[in-house]
């Protein structure tokens, strides 16, 4: 009986303590994004084993980008 109750602690904790990848990656970049959205991009433009962060920026009505701007960067998988 302890073993079975220790075996069901154990596997609690080990689901509890993994990792969630609560990001999702997208195949192409949005068309619009809301002000401070972050997505990841998995679109082949950045080397092996990285993936491009794209920020949306805050607008700054400006005329080429009168909606805000993004800012685009690779980072680690």
């Amino acid at each position: 009986m302890k073993m079975v109750i220790g075996s069901a602690a154990l596997v609690m904790f080990l689901a509890a303590s993994s990792p969630c990848n609560s990001q999702t990656m997208l195949k192409r970049e949005p068309m619009m994004m809301n002000r401070g959205t972050v997505v990841l991009v998995d679109d082949g433009s950045c080397p092996r084993g990285q993936i491009k962060q794209v920020t949306a920026q805050a607008a700054t009505g400006s005329v080429d980008a009168p909606y805000g701007s993004a800012t685009k960067k690779c980072i680690k998988k």
